[in-house]
């Protein structure tokens, strides 16, 4: 089928469950990275703290991989902590790492300005890489600005295991902590959208019953989250809520009320327990996507209320000279996803150093499901 849409259109549409020419390719971070830098002839450590190096490899990977929207920062989301004072590993030929966290238990949350994500220099990077983005490609493509949720913002301003312990030790402050990261969050939100994002993708992966309770993800995830998600809606925003947990609380997303949920493949042991089937023998190893994907069913509740299944293509399965793998996963994604409402992306990045041939057989192998 030829393209009829442009990019942004194509996108959009399908976020708001509209009919499009073709079903949109989601790109998400900076997947398969490390081909587009070769071709840069550059590395992560010099493109990373420049905006004009992250709009381009942005553009470049979008002519190389044929996706429908960009997305800045890139995977590491570190830009929010890094303004907050957090010192940060930078690595050549991979993503930043946090060297040391800037707070040590949640009554420090009075040290946490919001005023400084206006001031940091690495927000004002990615902000500039927005601005870019938008002065370069215009309303031909979606752009998206990547960011997290307010709890898991907290989770990188501490140690895991102290911040767990201040949850339940020394709440009061914990949520006064949340307050303050929701208005950060907002004010990156702001930022990003002033400079051209047409939405945000937000990171939510902490929201999981691997983590803790369901009552627990209410308490100190679900008013936040959803102040931020609503205030970027109102702003004229989209959002796309990113949980590629194996056991997610989907249940809260749902009442998030996003445009789109981005997921993974879910748990196949889980699966294989609630349909009757063996999930294990029929992959190729245990985290390969379910080939009926049964979790399209699982997630009905999503379409039915109005929102986008973003999805959800196995990660794992680049980076193994396996071409048939990726053929496959593009195909049964491509045949169990609804009619309207659904982006065909990886549920999670997919790795930096996939070589571009197998970005290819992602591509080929959706085109031929049109034909």
């Amino acid at each position: 089928m030829p393209d009829e849409m442009t990019s942004k259109e194509r996108f959009i549409n399908a976020l708001e469950l509209k009919e499009v020419d073709r079903v949109p390719l989601g790109y998400l971070w900076f997947g398969a990275g490390n081909a587009v830098l070769d071709r840069m002839n550059t590395s992560m450590e010099d493109v990373y703290y420049s905006a004009k190096g992250i709009a381009r490899a942005q553009i470049l990977a979008r002519e190389m991989y044929h996706h429908d929207n960009v997305m800045s920062p890139w995977g590491c989301l570190l830009v929010e902590v890094e303004a907050f004072g957090a010192k940060i590993n930078i690595k050549k030929d991979a993503y930043p790492s946090i060297a040391s966290f800037p707070l040590k238990s949640a009554k420090e949350y009075e040290n946490i300005d919001p005023v400084a994500i206006e001031r940091s220099e690495r927000v004002k990077t990615i902000e500039g890489s927005i601005a870019l983005l938008k002065e370069q490609l215009g309303d031909e493509v979606f752009i998206s600005y990547a960011t997290l949720t307010p709890f898991m913002l907290a989770s990188q301003l501490m140690d895991g295991s102290r911040m767990f312990m201040e949850m339940m030790k020394d709440p009061d402050n914990f949520h006064a902590l949340l307050d303050v990261l929701t208005d950060s969050c907002i004010t990156f939100a702001d930022m990003m959208l002033d400079a051209g994002a047409d939405g945000a993708f937000i990171e939510n992966g902490g929201s999981t019953s691997d983590l803790f309770s369901l009552e627990m993800a209410k308490e100190f995830g679900f008013d936040y989250s959803k102040k931020l998600y609503s205030h970027i809606q109102d702003s004229g925003g989209y959002v796309i809520s990113h949980n590629c947990a194996n056991h997610a609380f989907h249940e809260l997303e749902l009442a998030f009320e996003p445009d789109a949920l981005n997921f993974f493949f879910g748990n196949v042991e889980a699966l294989g327990e609630k349909y009757g089937i063996d999930c294990l023998k029929i992959h190729n190893h245990k985290h390969i996507g379910c080939r009926e994907r049964y979790c399209f069913r699982d997630l009905k509740d999503f379409i039915d209320q109005g929102i986008c299944l973003m999805g959800n293509i196995n990660p794992y399965t680049f980076g193994s000279g396996r071409f048939d793998n990726i053929a496959a996963e593009v195909k049964n994604c491509m045949d169990a996803a609804p009619d309207k409402g659904f982006i065909l992306s990886t549920g999670c990045e997919i790795p930096l150093n996939t070589p571009q041939e197998e970005m290819e057989i992602l591509w080929e192998s959706m085109r031929s499901c049109f034909k």
